[in-house]
């Protein structure tokens, strides 16, 4: 029988899924666990405690949200809190207040709109679209003055040229704010009136061409020229110099000057319809004479309409506002023009606006999001991606040179992706699997990859939403259907992927929301999160607290947050007395720089008193579900692998710990078929005891943990209320004692 100490110094693969529980050959089974369940596995290698969360507020009648970062400077970000048809702001965890009630701001998303909202920010602005009615446009005047409108679009989109003969339009007037529109047969219906529709001539021969010289005119003639139509607006001949300007007058002789009528296009909105076949209209740019005199077929309706929908993905793409996937049109992205996030008229200019419809590899379906890549714009469908961008890396993308390629045949679902370091990350369509976008070298183009095979369990209920944390560690977090948060901590250059399930003391996640902190140092994770206090259901606003710091020395160890729905207090005069009227009626636990104390029951009136005044003070819940749990510990045998001989741990095994107060470890032994047995728990730090924690310890404890013969041996190990906690290595001592 040979004894040995098998190191585990590096935790960072997290919790792996039950079937790599066996892979002794898998490089990710040597930095993995069995459970990582409230804990964070470092980069560095350790896992640590998750950070707990600070209560600030409830949502708006305690209805469920959406949360949205909006960030306008290092200095300057705020959460926009998404409510059925209003919108509250949330800066650095407090409602931005006017006239001494939390602001507010009537918007058009009910209930149904949040369910499918989409969002990309432009400096000081949102543009926001729900599948279900216009683009909107959100702008910040100040933290307490925002404005929320229809995102003004007076060129297009459009769809298709109409091509029945048989059904023309004819306006009344070239311009005008109320002008009539006539149909040949019945066309208007009610979902009209917001539409715009483009008038094009199908015969101009009714105005003379210009030409030189030509005399005797008068001022007010009509000419044409190079497909813009112009009046005479001085003079008394043509001059010898065609105009060719696009607006206003220009003198092109001494004595001759045109005024610019119009172009070959007229754009109208329609204000109401009176009938099948009569509307009236705002016109938008002059509708051409010709469409004046006589009636057209060359008509096009706008692409975006209560006709035919509106789009319900949106991106920024190399200065192209894009928007995709309306009802009728639902595999076709329109870019604006370069610079101009209100211009959708197509043309064949580089920095012209554009449409391309993505045509379906083995089926037809609709695309979900949009995700602006390092390499290009990311285009999600239903049952594939793809990704567009220039033909070359030095051009911006345009009408001309616009490359369309298929990255894979996954799916999407409608969770908006992220995109941390250029390369997409987006749920699958199932809704069971994280998958990134990366440039495949050997292929010469974007696949994809599949991120959460390592703990595919975890994903087994669905995955609903994900969000980025940059900093304080590169983390992932996503919500699952279930409401349970999850955390993927990654970094690729250093080959750290690593999972943990985080349950929140009880309660269960409703929306989440990533901003700077102030100054930028750390980005803050918001949640709302459902809760029963006391019998009754809220929806609390809650952030993760920062508390890596405990990790590099840059905090007191009872600054760290480990409990949930907590408050902080901080005073230079000692206190006792504490109020905390969110959480009356439940049992909380108190982290202070005099130790920890609880469990304490909150009284309906909300204040607790601590047996001690002291000047800071953590009062939140803890979360008892919270622990690690190592895999199968590997005992040496002369004859190669141990699997289903028996073994058992000897004293002695030692634990590094860094900046730790407390902990338990306990050993769990199982036989196939058998319950499994735990060890009675041991204290990591046995010189501190509850109320005096007031020291953090970093070394290796030595646990004295003793078992009898099993198959399998697994370490655990607890924390300790709100007492912080790091493991850095278990080293066991285990001996193989044969079958």
């Amino acid at each position: 029988m040979t004894r040995t100490s098998p190191p585990q110094v590096a935790f960072s693969s997290g919790e792996l899924d039950p079937l790599l529980h066996r892979r002794f050959d898998y490089q990710r089974f040597q930095t993995g666990l069995a459970k990582c369940q409230g804990f964070l596995p470092l980069a560095q290698g350790g896992v640590t405690r998750a950070p707990g969360t600070i209560w600030r507020g409830r949502t708006r009648n305690d209805a469920r949200c959406v949360l949205v970062p909006f960030t306008f400077a290092a200095n300057d970000s705020c959460i926009l809190e998404f409510t059925p048809l209003r919108m509250r702001v949330w800066r650095y965890g407090a409602l931005v207040m006017s006239g001494g009630s939390p602001y507010e701001l009537v918007t058009p998303y009910d209930e149904t709109s949040l369910s499918t909202l989409a969002w990309v920010q432009s400096a000081d602005v949102l543009y926001m679209v729900d599948g279900i009615q216009p683009m909107q446009r959100l702008a910040r005047l100040a933290l307490n003055n925002w404005t929320i409108g229809n995102h003004a679009l007076n060129s297009g989109p459009f769809r298709t040229q109409n091509l029945n003969k048989g059904l023309t339009l004819q306006a009344a007037a070239p311009t005008g704010t109320s002008v009539a529109l006539t149909a040949s047969s019945a066309f208007f219906t009610a979902n009209h009136v917001g539409m715009l529709i483009k008038l094009e001539p199908t015969d101009q021969s009714t105005i003379e061409l210009w030409a030189p010289d030509k005399a005797d005119m008068v001022v007010g003639d009509l000419r044409r020229y190079g497909g813009n139509i112009y009046r005479l607006a001085s003079g008394n001949d043509s001059g010898l110099t065609a105009p060719i300007h696009d607006e206003g007058i220009v003198r092109t002789e001494t004595d001759t000057s045109w005024e610019f009528v119009s172009d070959s296009v007229g754009v109208v909105r329609v204000l109401s319809v009176s009938s099948p076949t009569s509307a009236l209209v705002n016109v938008i740019k002059t509708v051409p004479r010709a469409c004046v005199d006589s009636p057209t077929y060359r008509w096009s309706e706008g692409a975006w309409s209560r006709v035919y929908g509106y789009p319900a993905a949106i991106e920024i793409y190399e200065q192209r506002l894009a928007g995709a996937a309306t009802p009728s049109e639902p595999r076709t992205v329109w870019f604006s023009a370069v610079g101009d996030f209100s211009d959708f008229d197509p043309g064949t200019e580089d920095d012209d606006a554009f449409a391309y419809t993505v045509a379906g590899g083995t089926s037809v379906n609709r695309i979900i999001n949009l995700a602006r890549g390092a390499a290009g714009l990311h285009i999600l469908a239903l049952g594939e991606e793809y990704s567009t961008r220039a033909e070359t890396r030095s051009s911006v993308i345009g009408p001309k040179n616009a490359v369309f390629g298929l990255d894979s045949a996954v799916g999407s679902s409608p969770a908006k992706p992220i995109a941390p370091g250029g390369d997409p990350m987006f749920i699958s369509r199932d809704r069971k699997r994280l998958l990134e976008i990366v440039y495949a070298l050997d292929q010469d183009r974007p696949v994809a990859r599949v991120l959460s095979r390592t703990a595919q369990h975890i994903g087994a209920a669905g995955f609903e939403q994900i969000v980025w944390q940059a900093a304080p560690e590169p983390t992932a977090w996503l919500r699952l259907s279930t409401g349970d948060l999850v955390a993927m901590v990654y970094d690729r250059d250093e080959e750290v992927l690593g999972w943990a399930p985080i349950p929140v003391a009880g309660g269960y996640v409703d929306a989440m929301g990533v901003y700077p902190a102030a100054g930028g140092g750390s980005d803050i994770l918001m949640l709302a999160i459902v809760r029963e206090i006391d019998g009754v259901t809220v929806r609390s606003i809650e952030e993760l607290a920062v508390s890596y710091g405990v990790l590099t020395g840059a905090q007191e160890i009872y600054e760290a947050c480990h409990l949930y729905a907590a408050a902080v207090f901080a005073s230079m005069t000692p206190a006792a007395t504490f109020a905390v009227p969110h959480l009356a009626g439940i049992t909380v636990f108190a982290w202070t720089e005099q130790g920890e104390f609880g469990p304490i029951e909150v009284p309906a009136g909300g204040s607790i008193t601590l047996p001690v005044a002291v000047t800071n003070a953590i009062i939140g819940l803890f979360d008892d579900s919270h622990y690690i749990e190592t895999l199968d510990v590997q005992a040496a045998a002369g004859d190669g692998n141990t699997m289903g001989r028996r073994k058992r741990l000897h004293s002695g095994m030692g634990v590094g710990l860094h900046r730790t107060a407390q902990g338990f470890v306990e050993v769990v032994e199982r036989d196939f078929a058998q319950p499994e047995r735990i060890s009675a728990r041991q204290t990591l730090v046995p010189r501190q005891v509850a109320s005096v924690l007031t020291e953090a310890y970093t070394g290796v404890a030595t646990a004295t943990a003793p078992t009898g013969h099993a198959k399998e041996l697994a370490v655990r190990i607890r924390p300790q209320g709100g007492a912080p906690l790091t493991v850095t290595a278990i080293v066991p001592i285990v001996q193989e004692a044969g079958s």
